[in-house]
């Protein structure tokens, strides 16, 4: 087709063609197809009426818009606005590529291009119809016209003045999925499916009831099936939404003709095109990531990646690499690390720092005290230092730098040196122009620091305020209303948990590092709080593992208030227990105590699986929650993997973290361990009802857990001396969380990492002594026979590990070197004072008391 379009020596058919595939990513020849090619295939001679010039100009507008680079150079706004002839043609591709740019908030000639130029340039070439859509854009996005909201009213006044039918009802389903207000009434589903029938807008009717489907509203009082949604696709013969439907369907569980879609059926509904090709290669990954099976197997992430590369889709493939890696996936049996995904976005033509900046912002975990303590630093700084050197910047990157911003506030980590105050996280939200998605920012910003009680500017952020912010969002609409609800909930169960806080902190806090035992016990008041839909950040952020324990049972406890996230992740757990013959995936005695109101406050679900499969099992059905349909506030969950080590009977650990709204808040935690050493036996008969949960919530019991730690003491004190001579002869194995000794670079920075392996181990054995002492008889979790056994093996094996320890031959270079640290560490902040008084306890554990 290429050479026929070719040989017509004044055709822009050549050059349109190209262009089609090069912004659609669509492979000529089994090659991409490049701007510089489509820019010669319209550079032709003689220019009559500047058609070419014309044809030209608009591709350079695209090429700026998508980041797509031209002779090796990013293409500025300027340039393209220049390139445009001065025809009335010309004129209006300049109104609408500068309407693109103030949509993304590109910069011309160093300054933001204002919603009211904009509208000057489209009156200027007598464009109505483009005049009013983009005053609908202002109305949706909330941008400023003449210093004021322009309404949703003004904009139906518009099209109505044009007699544009189908712009119209296309702007009323907007109003209606977004809750906006006409006339002072909400617009109705039954409204927008009149509106299109009253056109004969088949396609746009179809669409609009799969949306209803979808999102669970009603439509003449019931709700929209699948099977309706199925049947209009099919009277507008659009085979690709069609197709793309049913997998959402697939997906989300939706019933269809009386069964759930299977993935197979999806596969074959796609239409052979190249965007049904795409189409195909992205629901695999889909299938990839959620664990579905294709043609009776598993779809590897290996599977994927090839697909992608076969079609030139290298956005999809570097998009899939950091799914990879936020979720713990293995490609060619070996975890992504950060740089390699940043090295996919880069093989992709064009700039993606922003998804650049995202992917680390959702891989950062927040400092831990076994961790290097400059890994969060060097991850916050790398994503500070993308958004930093971007040539061409829009309103999406200095939103992300706001976030970073408060990233760095929230964990006391620094940027270019310098610490973060709220102070300055405030002024750059406020300098953001004027959207509803940057007021959304500032809401949660507000929000945050209230329930932190995060003073500004010397001030504490009341509720009042926080509320007044909310008044900035249209009256009625899903997204006031949806962040209101937010804010309620999150409020109400910080003051719960105030009144639960337990002061009492113990001298030595719990070193679990892997779910295996009790820990996260207790909160204490400066340590963050999941909650309702989202979590209370903390007073001072500090992390998990420096927690008290409680003291005994509190009595007239209120039963546990369980948000719909956990109780959703609870059945989750039962229905994979339900599929064997034994529970694979336990609930630690820890946070079953909670579910029991043996103590009053828990931060995270912690559970203990008892097989690799069972685990990913787990993780493949909780993307189920991973999903933007509720469209009002982004979410995603992130699952890292914590690496153990078999020479000390450490086991694997993994981290699920789910996070609301767009400073990334905590809405839920879960400590998952992989342990085989579970004894099904007692589990199986320990269980515990959770209301709102329909199986019973299957649990691991005290006298087990206490089992575990038992036998990690006893590994690790028959075999500490011989562990030692293997490392001093030059073997290497991992040992992971070590606090200072992550990265050994020598035998014996090896040795001392083990030996603090072996602290916090001995460090959690003493906090069991302390839980058991205040186990009160008959308590649910307690099996006294094998509950006495146990404990009296705990004091044994802890003075026998601390015995090996104090006698170890690397004692004294041990601790000269940790006194070097504490002496020489300058530390600034609530984290690294804690963290260094936790080392200084644990170093204190090697001498008997």
């Amino acid at each position: 087709m290429l050479a026929t379009y070719e040989n017509e020596k004044t055709s822009l058919r050549s050059g349109f063609f190209l262009q089609k595939l090069c912004l659609q990513n669509v492979l000529h020849g089994n090659r991409k197809v490049t701007p510089d090619q489509v820019i010669q295939a319209f550079n032709r001679q003689p220019d009559r009426k500047n058609k070419y010039k014309l044809a030209i100009a608009r591709f350079k507008a695209e090429c700026c818009l998508k980041c797509l680079p031209l002779y090796g150079y990013q293409v500025t706004p300027g340039e393209v606005v220049k390139d445009f002839p001065g025809s009335p043609e010309g004129k209006l591709g300049i109104a609408r590529f500068k309407e693109q740019c103030c949509l993304k908030g590109l910069m011309l000639n160093g300054r933001q291009i204002s919603p009211n130029a904009v509208v000057k340039d489209y009156q200027a070439a007598n464009a109505k119809l483009e005049l009013v859509r983009f005053q609908e854009q202002c109305c949706l996005r909330g941008l400023l016209l003449n210093g004021r909201q322009f309404t949703p009213d003004e904009v139906v006044r518009g099209y109505q003045a044009l007699k544009a039918t189908l712009s119209l009802a296309r702007f009323q389903e907007q109003c209606c999925l977004k809750g906006l207000l006409l006339n002072g009434q909400q617009v109705t589903t039954d409204v927008v499916v009149k509106n299109y029938q009253a056109i004969k807008a088949t396609l746009e009717e179809a669409r609009f009831k799969a949306e209803c489907c979808l999102r669970r509203q009603t439509l003449n009082g019931r709700q929209v099936t699948a099977d309706e949604v199925v049947e209009g696709y099919q009277i507008a013969n659009a085979p690709l939404e069609l197709a793309r439907f049913k997998e959402q369907c697939c997906l989300w569980g939706l019933i269809l003709n009386g069964q759930l879609v299977t993935p197979d059926s999806v596969v074959r509904d796609f239409p052979d095109s190249p965007e049904g090709g795409l189409g195909i290669a992205r629901f695999q990954a889909e299938c990839c990531l959620r664990g579905l099976l294709l043609n009776g197997q598993q779809v590897t992430p290996g599977a994927v990646v090839k697909d992608y590369e076969r079609g030139g889709w290298l956005l999809e493939r570097a998009i899939f690499y950091a799914q990879l890696a936020l979720n713990a996936k293995a490609l060619d049996q070996n975890c992504l690390d950060d740089q390699k995904v940043l090295e996919a976005f880069n093989d992709v033509p064009g700039d993606y720092s922003s998804r650049q900046a995202r992917y680390l912002m959702q891989s950062l975990k927040p400092p831990q005290r076994y961790d290097d303590a400059n890994e969060a630093q060097n991850v916050l700084q790398k994503a500070w230092q993308i958004l930093s050197n971007v040539s061409v910047r829009d309103d999406e990157q200095l939103r992300l730098k706001c976030t970073l911003q408060f990233m760095a506030m929230q964990y006391e980590l620094t940027i270019d040196h310098l610490r973060v105050t709220a102070e300055q996280v405030l002024q750059s939200i406020t300098a953001l122009r004027c959207s509803y998605q940057n007021s959304r920012l500032h809401f949660f910003f507000l929000a945050q620091c209230h329930i932190a009680r995060q003073p500004v500017n010397g001030r504490q952020i009341h509720r009042e305020q926080v509320q007044e912010c909310l008044q900035s969002f249209p009256e009625g609409s899903r997204l006031r209303h949806a962040l209101g609800c937010w804010f309620e909930q999150c409020s109400s169960a910080a003051n719960i948990t105030d009144s639960l806080l337990v002061k009492r902190v113990s001298a030595v806090t719990s070193g679990s590092d892997n779910s295996d035992g009790y820990k996260n016990f207790v909160v204490q008041q400066e340590t963050s709080v999941a909650i309702a839909a989202g979590a209370v950040q903390t007073r001072k952020y500090l992390p998990n593992e420096w927690i008290a324990t409680s003291g005994p049972e509190t009595p007239n406890h209120q039963i546990p208030q369980l948000n719909a996230l956990t109780l959703k992740t609870l059945e989750i757990i039962q229905e994979i227990n339900g599929a064997n013959n034994d529970p694979a995936i336990l609930i630690t005695g820890s946070y079953s105590r909670f579910l029991q109101n043996l103590c009053p406050v828990f931060n995270d679900i912690d559970i203990i699986c008892t097989t690799e499969a069972s685990a990913r099992a787990l993780f493949d059905t909780l993307q189920s929650l991973n999903t933007d349909r509720d469209f009002e506030i982004p979410k995603n969950i992130t699952i890292r993997l914590i690496p153990g080590c078999p020479a000390i009977k450490l086991p694997n650990a993994y981290n699920i973290e789910l996070e609301y709204g767009d400073l990334g808040t905590r809405a839920m935690g879960i400590q998952v361990s992989v342990d085989a050493r579970v004894i099904h036996d007692n589990a199986e008969r320990l269980a515990v009802h959770v209301p709102g949960v329909e199986r019973p919530v299957w649990y691991l019991s005290f006298a087990e857990e206490t089992r575990l730690l038992n036998d990690t003491l006893e590994h690790l004190a028959e075999n500490l001396d011989a562990l030692t001579g293997q490392l001093q002869q030059g073997a290497v194995f991992h040992l992971p969380r070590t606090i200072l000794f992550n990265f050994p670079r020598s035998p014996d920075e090896r040795i001392y990492g083990l030996l603090m392996r072996a602290l916090l181990t001995l460090n959690k054995a003493r906090q069991f002594i302390a839980l058991h002492s205040e186990q009160t008889p008959g308590s649910p979790d307690c099996w006294p026979d094998q509950l006495q056994q146990e404990q009296q093996r705990l004091h044994g094996l802890s003075a026998n590990l601390q015995a090996k320890l104090h006698g170890h031959v690397c004692l004294d270079a041990f601790e000269q070197r940790v006194n070097d640290w504490l002496t020489t560490t300058h530390h600034v902040n609530d984290y690294e004072i804690k963290r260094k008084d936790f080392v200084k306890a644990l170093l204190a554990m090697m001498h008997p008391e």
